[in-house]
């Protein structure tokens, strides 16, 4: 009886250092003797000598595919390239920079053998994060949380396994780019969650920026939720409301009482900028929506492919 093919993808950015080492301590973790795997390590346009290292494991280990970005298209298409191509019965999704520990490996698998489709993990801590990079992940959730029709645990990344079924399904959605994060919940099925502390890194820096997090939590937000918009017609008529009723009080002053307590100027002046302001702040609100239906609707492809390597490169 063959053992069931489990596929394991690896966004790679600036990982020179730490290619070989988590793929060691895949390995170590990993229960050969009962799966069959795949690594699928995908370098995002890295800077320093990641791609090397990834072509050198490659020519040690047929079980590994190596694909190489034409430059940075960011950690989500790297995520969905190495998704698309993934042939396991499950597959593993985790990060090339050890903070996501491969020891839970193991755990993941016995989930999905005990029936779960999606099993997703949930950092507890991050041992090396910094009061500055634990507020902003809380922010993160809790600001998502509070404007999105999904709801993300606290702490809950792109560290997790899919069945087979809810790969395929994630595969055949036409949108991009694509917010796993949400997706992953959004289309149902079992879900097991397990916690976990991410270790520190070993080598380099975090690539996740405060202007990274910050992207990641609009794609959440206009992906998922109408809830600004609709803020935006209830604020709107509320504001129309006040304002109309503002106006009826200064013209009974004016007309009953005196001409001079409100000065016209000041009060057009003020209203002018207020408006502006809001009307600036509503708009651009609404283009963020405009603009991913526009870059949705030029049906660029998320990612271009320069080079692959690895035993199945051949196959494509």
């Amino acid at each position: 009886m063959s053992k069931k093919l489990i596929s394991i993808v690896l966004p790679s950015y600036n990982e020179e250092k730490n290619i070989s080492l988590v793929y060691a301590s895949i390995l170590e973790h990993f229960d050969t003797k009962e799966y069959d795997y795949e690594m699928i390590f995908v370098n995002d346009g890295s800077r320093d000598g990641t791609w090397d290292s990834i072509s050198a494991l490659a020519g040690k280990d047929s079980h590994i595919l190596g694909i190489n970005f034409s430059r940075n298209f960011g950690h989500h298409a790297a995520l969905q390239a190495g998704l698309e191509v993934a042939k396991g019965d499950a597959v593993i999704m985790l990060d090339a920079d050890l903070q996501h520990p491969p020891k839970l490996i193991p755990v993941l698998l016995e989930k999905w053998e005990s029936g779960y489709d999606v099993v997703n993990t949930v950092r507890e801590m991050t041992e090396d994060a910094g009061a500055l990079k634990n507020f902003t992940s809380k922010m993160f959730y809790r600001t998502l949380n509070s404007v999105s029709d999904l709801q993300l645990n606290d702490g809950e990344a792109d560290y997790r396994l899919l069945s087979r079924r809810a790969l395929d399904t994630l595969n055949s959605l036409p949108e991009s780019p694509k917010f796993y994060r949400g997706l992953v919940n959004w289309i149902g099925y079992n879900v097991a969650h397990v916690s976990y502390v991410a270790e520190a890194r070993r080598h380099g820096k975090s690539s996740y920026t405060l202007k990274k997090m910050i992207e990641l939590a609009r794609m959440g937000l206009t992906s998922f939720s109408m809830k600004p918009l609709k803020f935006i017609i209830s604020f709107g008529a509320t504001l129309s409301f006040l304002s109309l009723f503002g106006l009826f009080i200064m013209l009974v002053v004016k007309l009953g009482i005196s001409r001079d307590y409100f000065s016209n100027n000041a009060v057009l002046v003020m209203f002018l900028v207020f408006m502006t302001g809001l009307l600036t702040t509503f708009q651009g609100i609404v283009a963020i929506y405009l603009v991913d239906i526009f870059n949705e609707a030029k049906g660029r492809p998320p990612y271009i492919i320069s080079d692959k390597v690895g035993s199945k490169s051949k196959e494509s």
